[in-house]
């Protein structure tokens, strides 16, 4: 069957907090892109480009627009849970203007889709890292003259950040895990886990970090205030004077001095989370529906 015969059908998607609902009607979806250029990679897009309209369902006021370089696209991101939605490009005429995150597509299979991968990082002008000012990680567990330092940010520059461990990810010496799951949180960013100690890695620019909690709310997740790349999870605090259940606290206690990083935020010349992807280095972690069931708006 033609693509111009293809069945429509009617999807339906929205960030992570359901500030944001919006619908299309599309040919099947069966395939997306991966772009290696700066803002693709830092934001796990998989995007696709139906060429038609979206009808917006629900607009809550939290859809934010990131814009850099020649601002010839419109990046648009939920400021409150981090989720990329859509992108428009001034390269190309309403609606091939388009490209949706299909990422935040309800009921859609990220991981049966086929993947095409787009080499964009030769096209100009050339992003440049941000440079993390300091200080360095010194990890306990890590002599000053061994391990590998990688650096790394959020798109902007806003926040920084250093990470040290022990081998290299590429590398096979490597145990600790990497990873990407399906929560209905992290399926929508593409994130890739590492798993490293608190002295491990550094943060800097804090303040711009806005955090994300959802469901139990045992973790939080800092995403960049002003482009969304997520950057980081952390235990909840506990408040003073707050009664929690001795799971939870069992589970905070045991999490304090984990960081969760993703590692989209290094450097591309650094560390190639895709290749490792598709090297088979990051493990698949199924988790969706744990914790509770995730209820699409």
């Amino acid at each position: 069957m033609a693509d111009s015969e293809q069945q429509i059908k009617k999807y339906r998607g929205n960030c992570h907090c359901r500030a944001f609902v919006f619908e299309f009607e599309a040919p099947e979806i069966k395939s997306g892109v991966i772009c290696n250029c700066s803002i693709c990679y830092k934001k796990g897009y998989f995007a696709i480009t139906p060429g038609v309209e979206l009808k917006i369902v629900k607009d809550g006021g939290t859809i934010k627009q990131y814009q850099f370089g020649e601002k010839k696209w419109k990046h648009q991101f939920c400021s409150k849970c981090g989720t990329a939605t859509y992108g428009t490009s001034e390269f190309f005429n309403p609606p091939m203007n388009m490209g949706i995150n299909a990422r935040c597509i309800q009921n859609l299979d990220i991981w049966a889709l086929q993947e095409r991968h787009v080499d964009s990082t030769a096209h100009p002008p050339p992003y440049t890292p941000p440079t993390h000012p300091g200080p360095l990680p010194s990890p306990q567990s890590i002599s000053d003259n061994q391990g590998t330092l990688y650096h790394g940010s959020c798109h902007c520059g806003a926040v920084t950040a250093a990470l040290k461990v022990d081998h290299p990810f590429e590398n096979q010496s490597y145990k600790g895990m990497l990873a990407e799951c399906n929560c209905s949180h992290c399926i929508r960013g593409g994130y890739v886990w590492a798993y490293p100690t608190k002295d491990q890695l550094v943060i800097s620019g804090r303040e711009n970090l806005t955090w994300y909690e959802f469901n139990q709310k045992i973790v939080r997740k800092g995403s960049c205030k002003h482009c969304g790349v997520l950057v980081v999870v952390e235990p909840v605090p506990i408040q003073e004077g707050e009664e929690v259940s001795e799971e939870m606290r069992k589970f905070r206690e045991g999490f304090k001095d984990i960081r969760p990083v993703n590692l989209r935020v290094v450097n591309q010349d650094e560390l190639d989370v895709e290749g490792l992807r598709r090297g088979g280095r990051v493990r698949q972690a199924k988790r969706a529906g744990e914790g509770g069931e995730y209820v699409n708006p």
